[in-house]
């Protein structure tokens, strides 16, 4: 928790939100002033706005946490003290529903010593760290620790239909925060249908509850969360109509088979149940939103992919990690490899009664195993839900010789923060053998004024819009009251490719742009990753005439940041 703690302790809390983190604080503000819960668009993005693809289930407690506190600590300590405390409570929940499912998957004599080395592993899950350090109020915490709670629940479905019911609701609510964990979810829910499908009556009743909770909780959700009118439109990035028919639908698909086996209770039945079920929920899918095939990012404009989202280290693939920053691969990928191989020998020496909860531990993780092979950002999830895995199958696997220390010991030695260090350490022979034409620079986000503090001069300026890399909108947002057109937001397609037109071209046609955006300030940082790409790209565009010191006539140098790093310009009208 000290060293969660220790970027807020060195630069302050709201300098160690991440670009996301202080839209999250926007958004929040917004609503605490009197947005509408409905109204997801972020005004002072691009104006007249941009539709955000986040939800309001996370917006909810983190607004009514700060409404609590304003009356003890003020508004800027409110915030201060939720940026803190928000993530350091999810930490604690990873913890305890770790060691849950370490208890509810080891033998009764080894519960304390696997529950040890579940906490030491989960605490050294390095890949999933960086969101539940102070000031980590986005969604991506409260998402993994869903994670657990479905995992710790879905492993229980045949004992308990009360944690049937729960296992149906959490799936849900995750689902309605983001879409994030959807293919872990989905694997797990096949798991659940093949348990019916195979057992038959003896589970037909919890798993019915889970499937009729399923339906019934993202239906209620999506009436809490979302216009009707929006449930219609062909959103695929984030939870409405097309998931929630994907959801819902499947649900009841698990409550029609277990109703048609009670009808005819053979597997031939099941199967046929089964089969019908679902080739009608995908085929109704594709056939009203075939265009959720495709990447949520198909529609970035390829200028955008080339200038940003290429060079956003969550979106990139397995092949891209293993180009740019092989010494990275073991840190990510190797723990959760290594844990799913350990399962699968735990699951084919397990008693039969004991399979399920493997089953569907092993599938889920595989799940989160090949999301991140498409985005690494899915390696968070899945180094830290290997956890309990891995000290389960370490203590069942060497059950004669795993005494705590030894299985402790063995825990640090697999666990991703070693794994991560041992690449690391052989950086230099890795890049020798790989030899990778790129690499990515570790970034400075104070040096690249991607922090509130940064650009917090400009907030004595007049209300502006402002015309500024796409990494800086979110910090200009949280400090200012100005508004953006750019930020790091798939669907801010309009407003990213006007900036990146605007600094990429010659000053008469800028000019042009600017005039035509009602642009009253023109922000560079001479340190953003972006500033240095435009100068490349364009050596005699706009923003590599300002980096040079050459202010065109319709611009007007403003002396706000002493130590230069920050640099702006009023539009001359």
């Amino acid at each position: 928790m000290i060293a969660l703690a220790a970027p807020a302790t060195t630069t302050g809390v709201f300098d160690a939100m991440s670009t996301d983190d202080a839209m999250r604080l926007v958004e929040l503000r917004d609503l605490i002033a009197g947005q509408g819960w409905f109204d997801l668009v972020q005004h002072r993005l691009n104006p007249p706005g941009v539709l955000m693809h986040w939800s309001r289930a996370i917006d909810a407690p983190l607004s009514a946490l700060i409404l609590i506190l304003r009356p003890l600590a003020g508004t800027h300590g409110a915030e201060a003290i939720t940026l803190a405390l928000w993530p350091a409570l999810l930490f604690g929940a990873i913890l305890l529903l770790a060691a849950a499912i370490a208890k509810r998957m080891s033998d009764g004599g080894a519960q304390p010593k696997t529950q040890l080395a579940t906490a030491l592993l989960t605490a050294l899950s390095v890949p999933a760290l960086v969101h539940f350090r102070a000031g980590a109020i986005d969604h991506h915490n409260a998402q993994i620790v869903l994670m657990f709670a479905f995992v710790l629940l879905a492993t229980e479905i045949e004992r308990s239909a009360v944690k049937a019911c729960l296992a149906g609701v959490t799936a849900s609510l995750s689902l309605a925060i983001g879409l994030e964990m959807l293919p872990a979810i989905a694997a797990a829910c096949v798991a659940i249908f093949g348990l019916l499908i195979w057992r038959g009556d003896s589970v037909s009743r919890p798993v019915s509850i889970f499937g009729g909770a399923l339906a019934g909780s993202s239906l209620l959700l999506a009436s809490v969360l979302l216009p009707i009118h929006s449930l219609t439109a062909p959103a695929c990035d984030a939870f409405g109509g097309p998931f929630l028919l994907l959801i819902a639908g499947g649900g009841v698909s698990l409550v029609a088979v277990a109703y048609v086996n009670r009808l005819h209770p053979t597997l031939g039945g099941r199967l046929a149940a089964a089969a019908v079920a679902g080739g009608a929920l995908l085929g109704s899918f594709f056939e009203l939103f075939p265009g959720c095939i495709a990447s949520p990012y198909a529609q970035v404009a390829p200028l955008l992919t080339e200038f940003w989202l290429d060079r956003v280290a969550e979106t990139m693939s397995f092949q891209k990690v293993l180009q740019y920053t092989p010494q990275k691969i073991l840190g990510f990928y190797g723990f959760p490899l290594i844990t799913l191989g350990l399962a699968v020998v735990a699951l084919i020496r397990c008693a039969p009664p004991a399979r399920f909860p493997w089953i569907v531990s092993i599938v889920t993780l595989a799940a989160l195993i090949g999301t991140s092979l498409w985005e690494v950002r899915g390696a968070a999830a899945a180094n830290m839900v290997a956890a309990p895995f891995c000290a389960v199958s370490l203590a069942g696997l060497w059950a004669n010789r795993a005494q705590g220390r030894q299985l402790v010991l063995a825990a640090l030695i697999v666990s991703p923060a070693s794994l991560g260090a041992i690449g690391l350490a052989a950086r230099p022979l890795i890049e020798r053998i790989l030899m990778p034409q790129f690499t990515i620079a570790a970034m400075d986000s104070t040096a690249s004024c991607q922090t509130v503090s940064s650009v917090a001069s400009l907030a004595g300026l007049p209300p502006g819009r402002v015309m500024a890399p796409i990494d800086l909108g979110p910090a200009i947002l949280a400090a200012t009251g100005h508004t953006v057109f750019a930020a790091p937001y798939h669907r801010n397609n309009d407003g990213n490719l006007a900036m990146v037109n605007a600094m990429l071209s010659a000053p008469e046609a800028a000019q042009r742009i600017l005039s035509d955006r009602q642009v009253d300030y023109v922000v560079i940082c001479a340190a953003s990753p972006d500033q240095k790409d435009f100068v490349k790209s364009a050596p005699d565009g706009l923003a590599a005439r300002l980096g040079r010191g050459e202010t065109p006539d319709f611009l007007q140098p403003l002396d706000l940041d002493p130590t230069r790093k920050l640099t702006a310009w009023r539009v001359r009208e």
